[in-house]
This record gives C-alpha cells, sequence and structure tokens, in this order.
C-alpha cells in the first residue's frame, strides 16, 4: 500500500476515542472474532447467510507500566540469522519503561524502514532490513522480529484494509505489554495506530469476499496525539483538576471537557478529576443553572497532571459590596 494510499484511509477512515464499523460479508473465507487492547472483532450471522462484521477501535491510553527489565518468561522465539541492531539496542536501557521500550523499536522502524508499495522481493525480516523497505506485510514481519529480539512477545495479524471503494490484503502487528495485555499497531500508519477499516482474518486473504460497508467508522484519526509527524496512542494519557475557588452553597456547576467526539462530565463539588486524557487540546466549559460561566482552551500534557481554578461569577441578584 502506497504512503498516498495510507494518507487517504487516515482521512477517510479516522477513529475516535471509541469507534465502529460496520460491514456485512459474504464468502468463503471471513474475517475472525478477535479481541485485544484497543482493537475487537465481532461476527454476527444473519438469517441471509452473511455475516455482519463490527470492529471497534480505541484510542484510550493503552495502560502499559512496568520497566523494560521486568519483562520475563521465556525468550521469544527469533527468526534465524537477526539481530537487533546495535543503535538500536543502545536506546534499549534496562530503566526505561516497558511501553518506551516498545515505542522506541517502533518509531525506529517508522523512521528507518520505507514503505515499498510494488516490492516483488523476500518479505522475511531479515531481508526487509537489510533493503532497509518493503511491502506492508515486509513491515509488519521486522517489526515483529525486532520485538520479539527485544524480548517482547509479538505476531503479525493478516487481513483486510477496506476503504469506500475496495479492499486491500494488509499485515499489521500485535505487542504484549504488562498490565496491557496485547496491544495492535501498524507500521504504515503510526506508534500504536490502528482504525476500523482494519479487519483481522486466520490468514492471509487471497481472495476478498463481497463486502457492504454498513457503517465506515468516524473521520477522527488524525486527532490522534503526535511526536514530530507520527502518530502515537499514548500510554498514560493526561489528567486534570478542576476545582472551584469560590463554591456556592446549593450549586452544583458542571464541568464539561470536549475533544472532538469526546465529551467528558463531572459535577465540580467543588472539585472533579478527569484522568485518562489523550494530550492535545480540549476545551473546558463550566456551566451553573443552565448557564455557560467559564469557556477555555486547555493544552493538556501526555503523563501530566494539570490543574484549573475556576471562579464563579457573582449571583445576577446579589448586590455588589452585600
Amino acid at each position: 500500500m502506497s504512503r498516498r494510499l495510507v494518507g487517504l484511509f487516515l482521512l477517510a477512515a479516522g477513529i475516535a476515542e471509541a469507534d465502529q464499523a460496520v460491514y456485512l460479508m459474504r464468502g468463503p473465507v471471513l474475517p475472525r472474532a478477535h479481541s485485544v487492547n484497543g482493537y475487537a472483532v465481532e461476527l454476527r450471522d444473519r438469517p441471509d447467510g452473511a455475516v455482519e462484521v463490527l470492529v471497534e477501535t480505541s484510542l484510550q491510553p493503552i495502560g502499559a507500566h512496568g520497566t523494560y527489565s521486568e519483562i520475563r518468561g521465556p525468550r521469544p522465539a527469533v527468526p534465524a540469522g537477526f539481530e537487533l541492531p546495535a543503535e538500536l539496542r543502545a536506546d534499549l536501557r534496562p530503566e526505561i519503561g516497558a511501553w518506551e521500550a516498545a515505542t522506541t523499536i517502533l518509531g525506529w522502524v517508522s523512521r528507518r524502514l520505507a514503505l515499498v508499495e510494488d516490492d516483488r522481493q523476500p518479505q522475511d525480516a531479515v531481508s526487509v532490513l537489510a533493503r532497509r523497505g518493503g511491502r506492508c506485510s515486509g513491515l509488519a514481519n521486522a517489526t515483529a522480529a525486532l520485538l520479539l529480539a527485544a524480548g517482547f512477545e509479538a505476531r503479525t495479524v493478516s487481513g483486510l484494509l477496506v476503504d469506500d471503494r475496495r479492499a486491500i490484503p494488509h499485515r499489521w502487528v500485535e505487542c504484549r505489554l504488562p498490565g496491557a495485555g496485547w496491544v495492535p499497531t501498524d507500521p504504515t500508519l503510526g506508534l500504536w495506530a490502528i482504525t476500523p477499516r482494519h479487519v483481522a482474518f486466520d490468514d492471509a486473504v487471497l481472495e476478498a469476499p463481497s463486502i457492504e460497508i454498513r457503517e465506515p467508522g468516524g473521520d477522527e484519526l488524525l486527532r490522534m496525539p503526535r511526536t514530530g509527524a507520527t502518530l502515537v496512542r499514548p500510554n498514560v494519557g493526561a489528567e486534570l483538576v478542576c476545582r472551584i475557588s469560590n463554591p456556592r452553597p446549593g450549586s452544583r456547576p458542571v464541568a464539561t471537557l470536549l475533544r472532538g467526539t469526546d465529551r467528558r462530565l463531572a459535577i465540580l463539588g467543588p472539585e472533579a478529576r478527569f484522568a485518562g486524557l489523550l494530550p492535545g487540546r480540549w476545551l473546558l466549559e463550566v456551566e451553573i443553572d443552565g448557564r455557560v460561566v467559564e469557556r477555555r482552551e486547555l493544552t493538556l500534557k501526555d503523563g501530566a497532571v494539570h490543574s484549573y481554578v475556576v471562579r464563579l461569577p457573582r449571583p445576577e441578584h446579589e448586590e455588589v459590596g452585600s
């Protein structure tokens, strides 16, 4: 799949913090039910012989924990003749977080390996790393091999990438992170990025089934946080503590956080805490008695706890100096 086509998928098939696409499929080979952190496929049989396929994705923070040195268990099998590049190995220090170590590997792939749509050469990990590029299958194979060599459990996932006109055979990766389980990531899109247009199958799809798009999913993947130009699903997210400096007896101010289609509400009594927020710009509105008394745009950073204090205006019936 070309970089241009990847861009079209980003614009046409993006996802919100919880987004769903629905397809009707018919054919001898159909998707498989699948559920991991941030991605789920559900199948429903229909009386007419078709299968309804629901794909749901999430941009909620991943929630992994622990350091890289704490990854235990038998060492995953690494492809024969494969070695972790020395410059990458030097960045994987024992004291960094497990999520940070895996993200370092994904970032290395994003910077060093090119997506070559018409590459007809072998797509195994060793060959792709030697050429510094390959098809989507080659990038997935190389990414999984790098994660395995670094001590993570990793696997490739084969399936289809569906747009408004066609379905394209595709391959992406899942990595197991401590505290978060298996987490999907597509090396052609970003770091820990996946969309409801990704439909998982048991194996490589040689002949796509008949597909009817019932719900195409949202258009919000481009709202995903970025590191430079790269999309990144965060691990921890941001936290906001909002409090009233002059609470009124008997009043129930409501704080609302807005970011695209994501809407969070909390009663300020006199304090409210919002956790697990995507980093970036949010609109904060405070309403009391049906009237917005505060509206402010906030920029939240991943892993940071932010505090915002609201001072309620004097009631209209209250006299100055009373």
